[in-house]
């Protein structure tokens, strides 16, 4: 007899009670498990306390903020995926949100179907991540261009500032960029690969990321070795 897997368990970190309500109820709806947290100290020890598929979580909370408990939780070797919920929609918000380690961005007011979405194309990612690493021979979960090299079982990478964790959206898209050596690689495929969004109005959140890979790998963001830029349409990686 087959057993029925769990259904994914997220924790919402949340500090206004009318969002956060609104998060749990529609997330239930969908078949999610939940549990709730209202400032960034209770995020901390419920992330630490128990297992987690994904983590949303606000930037603007009391006490510790969202980035700060990003920043302990990756710094502790947490890998849940992490999606950010702000205010705040200036590129450099959204940058400093990434290098802290969450795996996607999304800038309130939100669209409820996009933010279920986002979810959604996390959770995927990551079962596709660890069925990867547990199918993959050793000698591929490590590869190497240049003087870096990345594992993608412990998503850790040899950068220019020494061995750092890498964000699950930066792991996917360095996946992809291996795997496609010397080609182009246009925004929208990386959109359809990476976050299951081929019609995402916003190519940015790509560029972002794009930007955060450049300060872990290139000498220089605008003469960069690996990471070029296509004009108009994407990237291609250069080993």
């Amino acid at each position: 007899m087959t057993s029925t897997p769990a259904a994914p368990r997220l924790l919402v970190v949340e500090d206004d009670e009318a969002i956060a309500q609104g998060l749990v109820f529609n997330l239930e709806r969908k078949g999610y498990r939940v549990d709730l947290a209202g400032d960034g100290s209770g995020a901390l020890e419920r992330a630490r306390a128990d297992r987690y598929d994904l983590i949303v979580l606000d930037v603007r909370l009391p006490g510790v903020d969202g980035f700060e408990v990003c920043r302990q939780l990756r710094e502790a070797g947490e890998l849940t995926p992490i999606l950010m919920l702000t205010a705040r929609a200036q590129p450099q918000d959204r940058v400093h949100g990434l290098r802290t380690g969450a795996d996607d961005y999304v800038v309130k007011p939100f669209d409820l179907a996009e933010l279920l979405a986002r979810i959604e194309g996390l959770l995927r990612r990551q079962a596709w991540s660890r069925r990867a690493s547990g199918e993959e021979a050793e000698g591929e979960r490590r590869r190497a261009f240049g003087e870096f090299w990345i594992d993608f079982d412990s998503f850790e990478a040899k950068t220019r500032r020494g061995t750092v964790q890498l964000s699950q959206k930066e792991i996917a898209v360095m996946r992809v960029f291996l795997a496609r050596p010397g080609q182009v690689v246009a925004r929208r495929e990386l959109l359809a690969e990476v976050w299951q969004l081929p019609h995402h109005p916003n190519e940015r959140v790509v560029d972002n990321v794009i930007v955060a890979l450049r300060q872990h790998f290139e000498e220089s963001a605008t003469k960069p070795r690996h990471i070029l830029s296509v004009r108009g349409v994407g990237y291609r990686f250069v080993v």
